[in-house]
């Protein structure tokens, strides 16, 4: 039996990758007989990947109150999916929610502190935000995501020279070149120094692209802050 919900699982797993809606149809007909939670689980990945992500948030929460015999790690995952789903869904409360559940099975852990952080964001609860991240940074001294966020808090809160400190330290420690760049964009600006500011988005604009060739999220973001900088800036007689 156990070796049949293996299978189930992953090819359930599998097939979510490639037909998100074969899958959750799988997942639902699995769940009659399943114990395990893993039909639950499936079912949130064919969820996340057909954009639901509310409802995928639900389906990783109860697989992780359903399944039996789940060691402390694995239920402290699933919160962890179901907070990653909820801040898809622009839901901060309910993010900081299954983050905090995910905490008391693996307390300090950095990544679940992280994601809590980014919760507290979004909820503008700035105070909050930085208690988790400076945690997240205290346990992981490398995590450059965690500089970024706690960047952004910063300036967010107007002290420019540690938000300025910790851009570099998420540059240093391997973050995304395009996601700092817009930043420390901002940063530079909001310190008067409109000519590197421009200069780091002027960067994204040249360099962020998707696929098909067109500006990516970055590229767009980026373009406008330029816009909206040379617009308030007096023209030399």
């Amino acid at each position: 039996a156990a070796n049949a919900q293996a299978v189930s699982y992953n090819s359930c797993v599998e097939l979510a990758r490639v037909d998100p809606d074969a899958a959750y149809d799988a997942a639902l007909a699995w769940a009659e007989t399943d114990l395990t939670g893993g039909a639950s689980h499936c079912a949130g990945l064919a969820l996340v990947g057909l954009g639901l992500f509310e409802a995928a948030a639900d389906r990783f929460t109860r697989a992780a109150v359903e399944g039996q015999k789940m060691e402390d790690v694995e239920r402290a995952l699933l919160f962890q999916q179901a907070g990653d789903a909820w801040l898809m869904a622009n839901s901060g409360a309910n993010a900081t929610g299954a983050f905090t559940q995910a905490l008391t099975f693996i307390p300090e852990n950095p990544e679940l502190l992280f994601g809590r952080a980014r919760g507290y964001e979004l909820d503008k609860q700035t105070a909050l935000a930085l208690q988790d991240v400076n945690l997240a940074i205290a346990r992981n001294p490398t995590y450059g995501a965690a500089y970024l966020l706690r960047g952004r808090l910063y300036r967010q809160s107007k002290q420019l020279d540690a938000a300025a400190a910790d851009i570099d330290a998420a540059l240093a420690n391997g973050v995304d070149e395009v996601a700092a760049r817009l930043e420390r964009g901002l940063i530079r600006f909001e310190m008067g120094n409109e000519a590197s500011a421009i200069e780091d988005w002027q960067m994204i604009v040249a360099t962020d692209r998707r696929a098909d060739g067109s500006p990516g999220p970055a590229a767009l973001a980026a373009s406008g802050f330029i816009a909206e900088v040379t617009a308030s800036t007096p023209t030399q007689p």
